[in-house]
């Protein structure tokens, strides 16, 4: 059975909107988005598929969009840790529940302050690049997402609000194609893995978020690195919080079933 008309247009609408804010942030939009698709398509890997053609558009586009901004200098080092994780879990196979989502977008906000205060990692030095393209991935492939994971090693301030913006988006944005292929092909067929979404609506999140990565320029020009830094770290904190109550949610529920 395939979705009502209600539920993609509410999806469509989340991506417009998501994408505005990611444009902004850096981040954050994407997290939203997964939890709005998790909550309103019936798999993980559907969400999942869904997820990485949204948001591949919205951050390839950002990252085209600041181009000139994106530090090249570590992204090798970034892929060959992508390049690791992405063939362990080829080999593993794994597929999350809906549980693992929440719980996992819940934590990533606060991975940071885990941390102890004496580590600083920073997506400038070579080996914390290739760590980062390890930990993002794994995140990538079993939450969906990993926008505050990765903005660990960007919260040193050593890059510019712009060169965050970019060099984050242009990361992302090849984690989700590595997304898309795991979980359109790797662990299903991409048929099976869609059925019941219209093609329609993978064809109209292309240019919703487009659309909303290039208006949320405008609002990036105005804001000043403080102000950047703290929005951000304020949605990521209150969407985790969410998420972790869904999380809760989800785990009595099954536990009632047994």
């Amino acid at each position: 059975m395939g979705l009502s008309l209600p539920i993609c247009l509410i999806i469509a609408c989340g991506v417009f909107a998501t994408s505005i804010l990611s444009g902004i942030l850096g981040m954050a939009g994407g997290m939203v988005l997964m939890g709005i698709l998790t909550w309103l398509l019936p798999s993980v890997q559907q969400a999942m598929i869904l997820h990485s053609v949204s948001q591949f558009a919205a951050n390839g586009s950002r990252a085209f969009i600041h181009r000139k901004h994106i530090y090249v200098r570590s992204l090798p080092f970034y892929f060959a840790g992508l390049t690791l994780m992405f063939a362990a879990f080829t080999y593993l196979a794994l597929i999350p529940n809906k549980l693992a989502v929440f719980l996992l977008m819940g934590v990533s906000p606060y991975l940071a302050f885990l941390l102890p205060k004496s580590i600083q990692l920073n997506f400038t030095k070579p080996a914390q690049a290739f760590l980062s393209g390890l930990l993002v991935t794994g995140f990538q492939l079993t939450a969906g997402v990993s926008g505050p994971l990765l903005d660990i090693f960007f919260q040193n301030r050593a890059l510019t609000r712009h060169e965050t913006v970019a060099t984050k988006a242009f990361t992302q944005a090849t984690s989700h194609i590595t997304k898309f292929i795991y979980f359109g092909f790797v662990v299903s067929s991409f048929s099976k893995a869609t059925a019941g979404l219209p093609l329609w609506l993978f064809v109209a999140v292309v240019p919703l978020a487009l659309a909303g990565s290039h208006l949320s320029k405008y609002v990036l020009d105005r804001l000043t690195d403080k102000h950047f830094y703290r929005a951000t770290q304020t949605v990521l904190f209150i969407t985790g919080a969410v998420y972790l109550k869904e999380a809760f949610d989800l785990y009595l529920k099954m536990r009632g079933h047994v």
